[in-house]
């Protein structure tokens, strides 16, 4: 197998891998923690205990409780105990009860059979099982808004927030269960009992910022791609993409663009990820500018765009000096044989339009669109005008 020359190990950008450290999450894994910390030290004691984690996709919701139970797990094993976790994401491994149940007990107990029984037979099983082999459980149940939302069955959450009623005189061995959501909206589907065993105070996750978004890729490149590959200014482009209304925040979208610009880049054989690279696979995902737009724009708006990323596409940078741009303009106008441009004009319509971003006279830039695949198509609805 050929050895890339792009990627060192691109098993780090997958949402699955979770780093030995998160930046920027220390607080809310500390948190998580000092709920359980008596789990281990004195676990005959501590009770059943529940807990919520709210907040918007991707951002490390799943990889921080993960990551709490993988330091949890350790503190157990220096204690001489055993302990497992059973995470399930409902959106794949969910369905109904008896399918969720199931799962858990593959996950804990794999030896025990699950055929015949109900879906409240097994988590007695599996209550047994805990206590007869002398080992402790957790379980994580992510997406846990989105499968009350399909099924309309919270059943399984009033099941599993009262495990330690299903016998009152043996201790419950299941020692938390954490519940994932992206928002609170599924309370309005619990009924009362169900809202009591679940709480009202859940932990809620705040957003990245940009310089956190920019610290998490820079470690999580440093790991997937070869020294050099990856820039800090394409870093930073996908920090901002990253924080920008169409993506919300979302990590996961950050690191599947720079999986996709990494393959991208391997298949052309640069031995680097470019700027283009970048903008031509997140103008495919999340296309900013359409050919309706571009087809609505004014001639004069579509040259000063078209130098806008001729200038960009020459430099392979976030931004450009309005010079640039300039120089460009008299360029196109030229080739194209119209009538000279004053870009300083329509720069701002642009903005307003938010088509383009400009930061300063030094720094203006195209709203993630490829600008290789955008200069073809400007050229021609330009020559249309003719």
């Amino acid at each position: 197998m050929t050895e890339s020359a792009i990627f060192l190990d691109r098993s780090k950008l997958s949402p699955r891998y979770i780093p030995s450290e998160l930046p920027h999450r220390e607080k809310e894994i500390e948190k998580i923690y000092h709920a359980f910390r008596e789990s281990f030290s004195s676990p005959e004691r501590f009770p059943l205990t529940i807990m919520q984690i709210v907040g918007p996709a991707g951002i490390g919701k799943t990889s921080t409780v993960l990551a709490t139970m993988r330091l949890l797990e350790d503190q157990f094993s220096k204690n001489r105990l055993k302990m497992k976790v059973a995470y399930v994401n409902l959106k794949l491994q969910g369905g109904n009860k008896y399918a969720i149940y199931r799962f858990i007990l593959e996950k804990i107990a794999p030896e025990l059979p699950a055929q015949g029984l109900s879906a409240e037979e097994m988590l007695r099983f599996l209550l047994r099982y805990l206590i007869e082999n002398k080992t402790f459980a957790f379980i994580v149940l992510d997406e846990i808004d989105y499968l009350i939302k399909i099924t309309k069955d919270s059943g399984i959450i009033y099941d599993l927030t009262r495990l330690n009623e299903f016998d009152p005189e043996s201790p419950c061995h299941v020692k938390g269960v954490i519940f994932i959501a992206r928002s609170t909206d599924f309370y309005s589907k619990l009924d009362q009992a169900e809202l009591s065993s679940l709480g009202r105070v859940p932990m809620k996750f705040p957003m990245y910022n940009l310089k956190q978004v920019g610290d998490i890729l820079s470690k999580r490149c440093s790991e997937a791609f070869r020294p050099r590959v990856v820039g800090s200014d394409l870093i930073d482009k996908v920090s901002e993409i990253t924080i920008s209304t169409a993506v919300k925040g979302d990590i996961r979208y950050s690191l599947e663009l720079l999986l996709y610009a990494g393959n991208l880049a391997e298949s052309d054989s640069t031995g680097r990820v470019s700027l283009e690279h970048i903008l031509k696979v997140h103008s495919q995902i999340h296309p900013s500018l359409t050919l309706d737009q571009i087809r609505e724009l004014p001639k004069n708006q579509l040259v000063t765009l078209l130098a806008v990323a001729a200038a960009m596409r020459m430099r392979d940078k976030n931004y450009v000096d309005i010079r640039e741009i300039r120089s460009h303009a008299i360029a196109i106008c030229e080739d194209l044989k119209v009538r000279k441009v004053e870009i300083e004009d329509y720069l701002d319509d642009l903005r307003m339009k938010n088509i383009i971003e400009i930061k300063s006279l030094k720094e203006i830039g195209i709203n993630s669109v490829s600008v290789e695949e955008l200069q073809t198509v400007l050229r021609r609805q330009i020559k249309n005008y003719a």
